[in-house]
C-alpha cells in the first residue's frame, strides 16, 4: 500500500510553485502564451471567405449584366477588383494574385436571360486553396440561384398581368384560375436554411474551444518534462535519490502543481474566448473542468514519459514538439477524422487530444453533457489513467 505523507507532500508542492512563479520567463510561459496563442487563433486562423477579388468580362454591357455583377459586389463577400476587355488580360492577373475570380458574360445574355433560354456565364477561379476555392463555388451558386429565381418571378409575374388585361371580363372563371395556377407556380419551393449550434457558420466559434486542448497540452507537457530533466542536468536528481522523499511523492510533488496551472489556464482561456470573442457557451463548467481535469492528467503524463527519454532540456522540447505535431494533426482539430483513411483513424482512437475537443466543441456550442458525449469521456479516462500509471511507473524506476 503507497502511503502518503501529507506534510512532505505539502512542503514539496509549496517549493516547486516558489520555484516556478518566481522565474519571469516560466510565468510568461505559463500564462502569457496561453492568451497569445487565444489572440492568434481568434484574430488570424480565420477560414471565413471575405473580399474574393473578381475581374469582369461583361460583352454584354446592359442593364440585366450590371445587375448580375452587383448581386455579387454587394452581398460583402466579393469585391470588384478589375474590369477586362478581352480574355488575354485575365491570365497575368490571376498569376500575379490580383484576383480570385474571373466572371465573363457573352454578347446576348440580357436577351437570353428575359427570353427564358439557359444564358451562360463562365466562372474561372483560383483553385490553388481548395478549401477557399470550394466556399467561393457555394456563395457563387447562392447567388446564381437567388438571381434566377427573381426574373422567373418577375417573368410569371409580368404574364399574369399581361394575360388579365388581355383576357375578356366574360371568362372571369378560367382567368381566376389561370391567376391561381401562376400563383402556385410563382411560389415554388421555398427552401430556409438554418444552422444549428453556430448560427453565423464563424470558424472562430469553431477554432477556439480547441484551442484550450492544445494550450494545456503544449504547456503542461514542456514544462512538466524541461522541469524534471533540469533536475537531472543540475545534479539536484541524485540529491532526491538519497533523500527520504519517496518517488511517489516526487511524482505527485512535480505534477501536483502544474496540473493547478493546466486547469487555471483551462479557465482563463474559457474566460477570454466566452467575453472577449463571444464565443457561446450553453454547456456545463463543472464538466468542462472534470473533463479538463482528465485531460491534464494525460498532459501531465506524457510530459512524465519525455523526462524519462531526454537527457537535455533540448531534447525534452524537441521531443515535445514531435510528439504534439502528429496529436494536432490527427485530433480533428483542423481536419476532420471522418475524412482520413481508415487506417489513419485508427491510430486517432489512442489521441486524448481527439476525444477533449470533441468534448470541448460539444459542451461550447451544442451544451451537451456527459449523456451525450460518454464515447469521448470513457475514452479519455481511460487513455489518461492508463498513460499516467504507466509514465508515473517508469519514472519511479528511473528514481529508484
Amino acid at each position: 500500500m503507497v502511503l502518503i505523507r501529507k506534510t512532505v507532500l505539502r512542503a514539496f508542492v509549496r517549493k516547486e510553485f516558489m520555484h516556478l512563479l518566481r522565474d519571469r520567463r516560466v510565468r510568461g510561459v505559463l500564462f502569457g502564451s496561453p492568451v497569445l496563442m487565444l489572440l492568434l487563433f481568434g484574430y488570424a486562423v480565420n477560414t471565413d471567405v471575405r473580399n474574393v477579388r473578381i475581374a469582369v468580362f461583361d460583352e454584354d454591357k446592359s442593364s440585366m449584366s450590371r445587375a448580375f455583377v452587383e448581386r455579387f459586389t454587394s452581398s460583402g463577400y466579393f469585391a470588384r477588383g478589375a474590369d477586362l476587355s478581352s480574355e488575354k488580360e485575365l491570365l497575368p492577373l490571376i498569376d500575379s494574385g490580383t484576383v480570385d475570380m474571373y466572371i465573363h458574360m457573352e454578347r446576348g445574355f440580357k436577351k437570353k436571360v428575359t427570353t427564358g433560354m439557359e444564358a451562360d456565364v463562365q466562372i474561372v477561379i483560383d483553385g490553388m486553396d481548395s478549401t477557399r476555392a470550394s466556399v467561393i463555388i457555394a456563395y457563387i451558386n447562392e447567388i446564381t440561384l437567388n438571381f434566377s429565381r427573381e426574373i422567373y418571378n418577375d417573368r410569371i409575374r409580368i404574364n399574369m398581368i399581361q394575360r388579365s388585361i388581355q383576357a375578356p371580363q366574360a371568362d372571369g372563371d378560367d382567368d381566376t384560375g389561370d391567376h391561381m395556377k401562376g400563383a402556385r407556380l410563382r411560389k415554388g419551393i421555398g427552401v430556409k436554411e438554418r444552422f444549428f449550434f453556430n448560427p453565423d457558420l464563424s470558424s472562430r466559434n469553431f477554432f477556439l474551444p480547441g484551442v484550450i486542448g492544445l494550450v494545456v497540452a503544449l504547456v503542461i507537457i514542456m514544462l512538466t518534462s524541461m522541469s524534471i530533466v533540469k533536475e537531472r542536468e543540475t545534479g539536484t536528481i541524485e540529491q532526491i535519490i538519497v533523500s527520504p522523499l519517496r518517488p511517489h511523492e516526487y511524482i505527485l510533488g512535480k505534477t501536483v502543481p502544474f496540473a493547478i496551472i493546466g486547469l487555471f489556464d483551462i479557465m482563463l482561456i474559457s474566460a477570454i474566448a466566452i467575453f472577449w470573442f463571444k464565443v457561446p457557451f450553453n454547456g456545463n463548467f463543472i464538466f468542462l473542468m472534470a473533463t479538463g481535469s482528465l485531460y491534464t492528467l494525460s498532459s501531465l503524463a506524457q510530459g512524465l514519459y519525455i523526462s524519462t527519454i531526454s537527457r537535455t532540456q533540448q531534447q525534452a522540447m524537441v521531443s515535445t514538439f514531435l510528439m504534439m505535431l502528429p496529436s494536432i494533426m490527427l485530433s480533428g482539430f483542423v481536419f476532420p477524422v471522418d475524412s482520413m483513411p481508415p487506417a489513419v483513424q485508427a491510430v486517432t482512437y489512442i489521441n486524448p487530444l481527439r476525444y477533449f475537443i470533441a468534448i470541448l466543441r460539444g459542451i461550447f456550442l451544442k451544451g451537451v453533457g456527459f449523456t451525450d458525449l460518454w464515447r469521448e469521456v470513457i475514452p479519455l479516462i481511460f487513455i489518461s489513467t492508463t498513460i499516467l500509471y504507466l509514465s508515473a511507473r517508469r519514472f519511479a524506476r528511473r528514481l529508484e
